[in-house]
């Protein structure tokens, strides 16, 4: 493997010594800390299932954004090659490239403090995108509601043959619940398209944050960039904050409250949160599945994800009221109706 990020290292640096550290993370793609000159970046093989120049274009480019709006937060800045490209296309076509390494330690939920400061860091970032300027033409990434194209790999046939032919078990009632949310999407009669559309990291967990002295520092995993519904950043994090804090209303409406305070919805919005949430759940499920049969080892993630996925549905039923009462206190635009 060291071959391979010697290769993309000769795109970067044409003399250089360097050492490579594993890091905790990459189930997706080919994932190092390099260290060069006393320098520490990160260095990335793309999966070529799911990574095409598109993409990391419009990842360089929101990133840059961010950059230069000199947000709360940092995030990873792609470094320019030799030849000034932002990544690299290696000899057997795989996509590569390296960014800046940010500093910080995961952030915690455990009280409304942090909580509230979590919420702010969505609501900032989901603020951040809606100005985003979009181009003519440009790649947008893939919305979560296309949940057979949320993988290459996965696809209304192959998704059919994973459950028919599961690598590892799943009970009846799982697999029962799949298919009741797939049947409550498909006959949803609420139009996903009449809803304010924007740029949605899809990913804005605390496992992807860095935090330091308290406040939350960085946004990192952009992966999965996209065009998608406005409300969904919301939707994706309100349900990690959910499964975090084991349903803590106390927890869930500071996240709220800190996330109203700067940025807003309408009360039309939501009405998608239940739909919202399972179009989340599945498409990650199908993203699962894709990483599958690119050979993966995917049991301990799906089990765990269509656990939170049947958790949070039950718990979003049966806090509905409240829930909406907090949307409606700390989220709602001022000229809502």
């Amino acid at each position: 493997m060291n071959c391979k990020f010697d290769e993309v290292i000769r795109h970067y640096f044409q003399y250089a010594e360097y050492t490579l550290e594993a890091v905790p993370f990459g189930l997706t793609n080919t994932t190092k800390v390099i260290e060069v000159n006393g320098e520490r970046f990160i260095i990335r093989i793309y999966n070529s299932h799911i990574k095409t120049i598109g993409g990391l274009e419009l990842e360089s480019q929101v990133t840059a954004f961010l950059h230069k709006a000199q947000a709360s937060f940092e995030v990873p800045i792609f470094l320019h090659t030799c030849n000034g490209k932002d990544y690299v296309v290696m000899r057997d076509g795989s996509l590569a490239a390296m960014t800046t390494f940010l500093e910080g330690k995961l952030p915690q939920l455990s009280d409304v403090d942090k909580a509230e400061k979590f919420g702010r860091l969505v609501g900032e970032f989901s603020f951040q995108m809606s100005e985003f300027p979009m181009k003519k033409n440009m790649y947008t990434g893939i919305s979560f509601y296309n949940m057979y194209n949320i993988h290459p790999l996965a696809n209304r046939d192959s998704v059919k043959s994973f459950f028919a032919n599961l690598p590892f078990e799943l009970t009846a009632e799982r697999f029962t619940f799949y298919q009741a949310m797939i049947t409550e999407i498909d006959n949803s009669h609420l139009d996903l398209e009449v809803l304010p559309r924007q740029l949605v990291h899809h990913d804005v967990l605390i496992y992807n944050l860095l935090g330091e002295s308290g406040e939350i520092t960085g946004v990192l995993d952009f992966d999965f960039i996209g065009m998608d519904a406005a409300f969904m950043e919301l939707t994706i994090s309100l349900n990690h904050i959910i499964q975090e804090s084991s349903g803590s209303l106390d927890l869930i409406a500071a996240f709220l409250q800190g996330y109203g305070n700067v940025r807003k919805h309408s009360s039309f919005e939501f009405g998608y949160l239940r739909l919202l949430t399972q179009i989340y759940f599945v498409a990650v499920l199908h993203f699962y599945i894709g990483l599958h049969y690119a050979e993966a080892a995917i049991e301990s993630p799906f089990t765990f994800m269509i656990d939170q996925f049947e958790r949070n549905i039950s718990w979003l039923a049966e806090h509905d009221v409240q829930i909406q009462q907090l949307l409606h206190k700390y989220v709602m635009e001022t000229n809502a109706t």
